[in-house]
C-alpha cells in the first residue's frame, strides 16, 4: 500500500463501539452518524479531493444543544436524593434555554477505562426553564455509565447530545392523562405535569401513579408533593416494599396513558 494510499485509510472514520449506542432510538444514531461520515469519505477519496472532508467536529463548546455533535455543559451543582439517585444541575449561559420539547431526551457521553459510553436520559426540568437543565440519574454498582458519573463534582464539564424523542401535546388535547412511571422513569413525566399546571387554561386532569420501593426511596418528593396541590393533579405511589392500602385509586378510565416502566413492571402491570 503506497504512502498515499495510507494516508487516506488514516482519515476513515471508526465505527463506533456497540457501548457507544445508548439504545433509544435517537435520529441520528452515532451509527447513523458514522454512515453519513463514511460516505464523505469514500467520496474524497475517490475523487481525491480533502477538501471534501468537511466532518463535523465531535465536540462543541458553545453551550448549545446539537443531535449530531456533543456539546460540553458545566456541572453547578449536585444533590444526594437517596443511597443510589443524584439530581444534577447545569448551567446555561444568561437566560437561554435547552429548547427541547416535552418528553425530549439527550444522549450522555462518558468514559471508563478507557472504554466510551453513551446513555440517554430525560431532563426534569420545565422545558422553558432557562439559564439551566437538572437531570436525575441513578447509579448502579456495577454500571458502566454510572462509574464515571459518580466521579462528578460540582465544576466538572459534561458532554451531550440530542435533542431526540418527543410527546406529541397541545392543551386540553385529552380529558384526563394517566401517567404510569417506576423509579427514574418518572423524569419525562414531570416536564409534561409541569407544563400543564402552570397553563391556567389547559384544564386536563393528571393521575400520576409513581412506583418506588418505600415512601423514602420516592424521587424529588417536594416538586411531586406541589404538584399534587393543583386541582387537576393526583399523584399515587405504589411502593414494592412497604404496605400502604388504596395504591391506585382511579376514579375513572384516563384518556391517553403514558408509560415509563422496566420491562419486568410492564409485563406486570394491566389497567
Amino acid at each position: 500500500m503506497s504512502k498515499s494510499e495510507d494516508d487516506w485509510f488514516s482519515l476513515m472514520p471508526t465505527e463506533p463501539l456497540q457501548s457507544q449506542c445508548c439504545g433509544s432510538g435517537c435520529k441520528p444514531c452515532v451509527y447513523d452518524v458514522y454512515q453519513k461520515e463514511l460516505a464523505q469519505w469514500e467520496e474524497a477519496k475517490a475523487k481525491k479531493d480533502r477538501s471534501l472532508l468537511t466532518k463535523q467536529e465531535e465536540e462543541s463548546s458553545n453551550s448549545e444543544l446539537n443531535p449530531d455533535t456533543f456539546t460540553a455543559f458545566k456541572i453547578s451543582s449536585v444533590e444526594q436524593l437517596t443511597e443510589d439517585a443524584y439530581q444534577y444541575k447545569f448551567e446555561l449561559p444568561g437566560n437561554s434555554s435547552l429548547g427541547l420539547s416535552l418528553g425530549q431526551h439527550i444522549v450522555l457521553r462518558g468514559m471508563v477505562n478507557g472504554l466510551e459510553v453513551q446513555r440517554a436520559y430525560t431532563p426534569v426540568s420545565p422545558v422553558n426553564a432557562e439559564g439551566y437543565f437538572e437531570v436525575l440519574i441513578k447509579c448502579y454498582k456495577a454500571g458502566l455509565m454510572s462509574q464515571y458519573i459518580k466521579s462528578w463534582i460540582e465544576g466538572d464539564r459534561v458532554f451531550w447530545r440530542g435533542p431526540f424523542g418527543g410527546f406529541p401535546y397541545s392543551p386540553n388535547q385529552y380529558g384526563e392523562l394517566l401517567m404510569l412511571a417506576s423509579g427514574t422513569g418518572i423524569a419525562p413525566m414531570l416536564p409534561i405535569l409541569q407544563y400543564i399546571t402552570e397553563n391556567e387554561d389547559d384544564e386536563t386532569f393528571i393521575t400520576l401513579v409513581g412506583c418506588f420501593r418505600t415512601f423514602e426511596n420516592i424521587y424529588l418528593k417536594p416538586l411531586l408533593q406541589d404538584q399534587s396541590r393543583y386541582w387537576n393533579v393526583r399523584t399515587c405511589y405504589v411502593l414494592s416494599q412497604q404496605r400502604v392500602p388504596d395504591l391506585l385509586p382511579l376514579k375513572r378510565s384516563a384518556d391517553q396513558a403514558s408509560t415509563c416502566l422496566p420491562f419486568p413492571m410492564n409485563m406486570q402491570t394491566s389497567i
